[in-house]
């Protein structure tokens, strides 16, 4: 799919969201999580070549080991946000901040042995 599709995908179910807000406001939600996870179909679409790119291009740089952390930590950022916004639309703001923090410390939980790899680099070379 392209961005055209798409963009009008989005525009269809924005409008709907609407018109369904203003006549049954219950029946908005639905709506809303069909049109959101259509949108994330099409992007997981996308993700798959960029995976593959990406695993080359660590291969390549002799950082294959930090790929997959790397992605993960694109990942929880992806999930994090869309659930978020999600949340944030469904008037939850507070909802919304603890699963942004908790995806914060998930990454930095992700991130702690790729700190202590960088940590044995740098002694190393202060040797």
């Amino acid at each position: 799919m392209g961005i055209l599709q798409i963009s009008g995908i989005a525009l269809l179910g924005a409008m709907a969201i609407l018109l369904l807000r203003e006549l049954r406001a219950t029946a908005a939600v639905p709506v809303r999580l069909v049109t959101t996870l259509v949108l994330v179909g099409a992007a997981v679409g996308l993700y798959a070549p960029i995976l593959s790119r990406l695993h080359v291009l660590f291969s390549l740089s002799g950082g294959a080991s930090l790929a997959g952390a790397v992605l993960r930590a694109v990942g929880i950022g992806l999930i994090c946000e869309l659930t978020a916004g999600f949340c944030r639309d469904l008037g939850e703001g507070s909802v919304a901040e603890g699963v942004v923090l908790f995806g914060k410390l998930e990454i930095l939980l992700l991130a702690l042995p790729l700190l202590d790899e960088l940590l044995k680099v740098i002694g190393e070379l202060l040797k």
